[in-house]
């Protein structure tokens, strides 16, 4: 029972995580379009990947390069300013989604370090440190997010699920997703889960 509980919370917390990548990857497309070099250079490499493929959709290996290709241009824009926080943070992203947890860390960290006062940048931190495992770590990130904006709710419910799952706090938990359920009032898939975490 425990072990089902444990891979619920897993699910939920990876769902998490997923819509708020969505968000930051909007974020960095809204970026690119206000920056069109960029936008066209990613044009151009898409366009370069297709024709050494003979013009093929993009399976997986398509995807593996989309990735590859957003990596060299966020290691290209850090290597050329190495304070630019978004990069670092485009970075941290890029390898995320990659699922390579400590890869992600590093160009993370020195984002945060950069800008300890960016909420984006702790979920992004948290994220990678709930992934490898490292719920004080991860929970120290969530709780950040949380003092600068104490109604995020994805925070919120990220804490919960730690609370519940790998720290065995269940009423501590519990406040969390009651809080999440008290502030969300867009994202269903969110309420939903939280409504399961509560058992309602």
């Amino acid at each position: 029972m425990t072990d089902s509980r444990v891979l619920f919370g897993r699910k939920a917390v990876i769902l998490a995580v997923f819509v708020s990548l969505a968000a930051m990857f909007v974020t960095s497309f809204v970026y690119r379009l206000e920056n069109p070099n960029l936008f066209v250079k990613a044009k151009q490499q898409q366009s370069f990947s297709q024709a050494g493929e003979g013009g093929a959709p993009e399976g997986m290996g398509g995807a593996m390069n989309g990735a590859m290709s957003r990596v060299r241009e966020f290691m290209d824009r850090v290597k050329e300013h190495p304070d630019d926080v978004e990069a670092l943070v485009g970075l941290g992203n890029s390898f995320l989604m990659m699922r390579a947890w400590d890869r992600a860390l590093e160009p993370l960290e020195k984002a945060r370090a950069l800008a300890p006062q960016d909420v984006t940048v702790l979920k992004a931190v948290g994220i990678a440190y709930f992934n490898k495992g490292d719920y004080a770590k991860a929970t120290e990130c969530y709780q950040g997010v949380l003092q600068l904006d104490p109604n995020d709710t994805l925070a919120l419910f990220n804490l919960g699920v730690i609370y519940k799952h790998y720290s065995q706090k269940t009423d501590e938990a519990g406040t969390y997703f009651e809080k999440v359920l008290e502030l969300e009032k867009e994202d269903a898939e969110m309420i939903k889960l939280a409504r399961e975490e509560l058992g309602k």
